[in-house]
Formats: C-alpha cells, structure tokens, sequence
C-alpha cells in the first residue's frame, strides 16, 4: 500500500512592530536564523497608514529560547510595540517558499570594496574582496544597516591610514567583522561571544574563507580578555556597549580605532558620552543606525 508524502512542517512567529521598524525587525529575524518574514497586513488603497503591524517571520523549528532571545533583542532595540505581548507561535505545513530561501541569498556588495557572498555562489567580482557567509542563527550576515555600517567604517579606516597589527571583534555573531579585518591585513584577530551557537557559525565560515588560522574565537567574557588591540570592533545594542564601556576603553592601545555598531540613531549620544575617554573620529548614520568610529 502506498503510503502519502509527509510534508515538513515549520514555525511561524508572530510579532506586533512598529511599522517604521519593519525593515531593521526583518533583518534582526533572518540574522537570528528566520528562513524569511513578510508582513501579515496588507495595506489597502487610500488607507491610513498603520502604526503597529505583525510581522511574521519563518524558522525551521519553534526554538523557544531562541525566540526569547529574539524578543530580548528586539525589545531593547525599540523593534517592539510599546503593550506588545508576547509573539505567537504556530506550526505550519511548508507552503513551498522555505525551500527555495538559498535563491533570495544573493551576493551583495556593500561599500567600495565588499562582496558578501553565499557559500553556493561565489563568483569573483573583479575589485571586490568576496566573503562567504553561511546563514544561520548568528548575527552579521551584512543586510542589516548597523552591519553594513561597520564594515564601511572598517573600509574607511584602512583606507586612511595602515599600523594595525591586532584586533579585536567583540559579540562576533557570525564573524563577518573579523574576517573583513583579516581581508584588510591584519594578521591576529580575537573573535569573542558569549553565543557558543554563534561561535560555531563563526567557525565555520571561517573555513569557508580560509581564515580559521588567523582568527582566535573564544566564548571568553570582554571582561577576562587580556592584552590591548589596535582595533576594537562591537556591532552590539547601547545598552550593551555602554556596559562594557570602561572595559573596551581599557583595551584599546594608544592611538587605536574602535568601530562600535548596533546603535538606534536616537542612543547614540549616550553611547559617546559612555567612552569619554575617546573622541568620535567619524559618526554616519543609516536608515535610523549610527556607527560610530572612536580614537584614543
């Protein structure tokens, strides 16, 4: 007797946003391993405009720890409705989109000289450094603006001016950071998260990029690091780098840069006036996130 094809099933999470933060909310789900989001409203002709939308987003399985830690985030970085509750979860049949997510992955060049690039689709562009990233449950796969802006802070900075030996990329999610400063000449860089999933992202598309021997990665906390960098990268939220603050100024060499990312345009004078120590070399801002470049 035939048996029927069992089609694989997937989880949809639910969350209430502010409409303006639709964008930066998607990103923040498909960096934290959502195979894809869309919007459960649609708007009609001549409406009013919504202030609060639910947007939906796509994982291969309902993690709830995970999905906690989404929240987490999102609630921090201001990505949830003031009263929202806490997001829905239902199990769904494969409607026949999540097979298909490796085709809406494209390489996508950011800045002058970057090219982020899928692991199946890794053609060189002629004046491009190409750096391959595996999606998964880790931060950092470029589409995001406060990743896009630290790594065109990180282009600008070696641009300008060379001498950095050593570096230091803090919450290094999938490890896009240090490998573009491994791209950019620096021979010794300490990757720390506190994430071990994220580190094991991070590891392996290290492999990919054949820099696994050049980058150091450690579960280490910030605060049991030891030694002092040329450069310091952290694409984190305020409130964390603000908490780290007198930590990361400490291990920063004397004329040393340090790319700090992750920031709501609207925090990102608290955040400087955190690392007083430093004076702002360069503050850009793009589509409501600030990245912010710091000299000592």
């Amino acid at each position: 007797m035939a048996t029927a094809h069992k089609r694989s099933t997937y989880a949809k999470v639910s969350f209430r946003i502010p409409a303006a933060m639709a964008d930066e909310a998607a990103g923040l789900l498909i960096a934290g391993g959502a195979l894809g989001c869309a919007l459960a409203e649609f708007e009609k002709p001549r409406q009013r405009p919504r202030k609060i939308v639910t947007l939906e987003g796509y994982f291969a399985r309902a993690n709830h720890r995970e999905i906690a830690k989404l929240r987490a985030t999102m609630r921090a970085a201001g990505m949830l409705a003031a009263q929202a509750r806490a997001p829905t979860v239902r199990t769904i049949a494969d409607p026949g989109w999540a097979t298909r997510w490796q085709e809406r992955f494209k390489p996508f060049p950011i800045g002058k000289r970057f090219l982020i690039v899928p692991p199946w689709d890794r053609k060189p562009v002629p004046g491009r450094i190409a750096l391959a990233i595996k999606p998964g449950r880790a931060f950092g796969t470029g589409h995001h603006p406060s990743t896009a802006g630290a790594l065109r802070a990180l282009e600008a900075l070696f641009a300008g001016r060379a001498g950095f030996e050593t570096a230091l990329d803090v919450g290094t999610g999938s490890g896009l950071l240090a490998f573009a400063m491994v791209a950019l000449g620096i021979g010794r860089v300490t990757a720390i998260d506190v994430d071990a999933d994220a580190l094991e992202n991070a590891r392996e598309n290290a492999k990919l990029n054949s820099m696994r021997a050049k980058i150091r990665f450690a579960t280490t906390p910030i605060e049991e690091v030891r030694g002092r960098f040329d450069l310091i990268t952290a694409n984190i939220l305020s409130s964390v780098l603000i908490a780290m603050a007198p930590t990361l100024m400490k291990r920063l060499n004397r004329g040393g840069r340090m790319v700090l990312g992750g920031i709501l345009a609207s925090e990102a004078g608290e955040v400087i006036g955190s690392y007083g120590a430093l004076r702002v070399a360069v503050s850009k801002r793009s589509r409501g996130w600030a990245t912010l470049v710091m000299a000592k």
